[in-house]
């Protein structure tokens, strides 16, 4: 334990294991991810409120089993997964990892987009 003077215990912090600084790229990318991601699940609601079927067997997978609401989780299950990714990731492959998801997320967000606009 640390002295009573309040200077900290002795041995690694218990937490510090589960911090990670956040470059501002990285900062970045998460904005970029977090948006699209939200973009996605609207446009997806809203093609599939139109009568459009949704073209991931994944997604319709959870559709079949959650209802409406299984695109969000599918959504939140995958965000999870890239925290954790990324969290476990030196900070190039980290960035990486986050700049796919990026591209793929905001692809995805202009197709569904083109799909609504084609209605």
């Amino acid at each position: 334990m640390g002295s009573e003077s309040g200077s900290p215990p002795d041995g690694p912090d218990p937490l510090e294991r589960f911090e990670r600084e956040l470059p501002e790229s990285h900062a970045v990318l998460w904005t970029v991810i977090i948006v699209a991601a939200a973009f996605d699940v609207v446009t997806t609601l809203t093609g599939l409120g139109a009568g459009l079927a949704e073209g991931n067997g994944v997604a319709r997978a959870f559709l079949a089993t959650y209802g409406s609401s299984g695109i969000g989780l599918l959504k939140f299950a995958a965000l999870v997964v890239l925290v954790v990714t990324w969290h476990f990731l030196p900070d190039r492959p980290a960035e990486l990892v986050l700049t796919g998801f990026a591209v793929i997320s905001v692809l995805t967000v202009g197709l569904n987009a083109l799909t609504l606009l084609s209605l």
